[in-house]
């Protein structure tokens, strides 16, 4: 897929999709990221963090599928033990029931999925340039996959 030309109707029109499904730079603060909390909330093991991580395997990452790979590396991070401020209720509860599985396998490609996130091939990262929040959302992210490295 090749990435879409940019145009002003179409990069306002994100902008305002952005402003109003966004209310901060944490990673659950969208209703992207929070409408796949409750998809996880019906899971039992690790497939849906997976197959969320594979969707950035695309040549152009759209944004609703940014969010999910952020929550779904979120999710990854803290079954490793590295709970990060703001997890909503939902996300507590599932790792509490959930606290047995072991995503180690998961590790690269949580690494990759990131990485696609933070590219210059992701709606998501164009979206927040736009915003004058951009380098603490970045710098949030950036955090994020230095706690994976370590």
């Amino acid at each position: 897929m090749v990435k879409p030309q940019k145009s002003i109707v179409k990069t306002q029109a994100n902008i305002q999709r952005n402003k109003m499904g966004t209310w901060g730079i944490n990673t659950f603060d969208n209703d992207d990221a929070a409408d796949w909390l409750y998809d996880l909330e019906e899971s039992e093991d690790l497939s849906l963090i997976e197959d969320t991580l594979e969707k950035s395997k695309t040549d152009y990452l759209e944004a609703p599928e940014g969010c999910e790979i952020l929550a779904a590396s979120e999710i990854f991070l803290a079954l490793l033990g590295n709970k990060r401020k703001n997890l909503p209720e939902i996300a507590k509860e599932w790792l509490s029931n959930n606290k047995k599985l072991d995503p180690t396998k998961l590790k690269k490609k949580a690494i990759k999925a990131i990485d696609k996130v933070l590219s210059e091939d992701s709606e998501l990262n164009e979206l927040w340039q736009d915003s004058d929040k951009y380098k603490a959302w970045r710098k949030n992210v950036e955090q994020m996959k230095t706690d994976l490295l370590k």
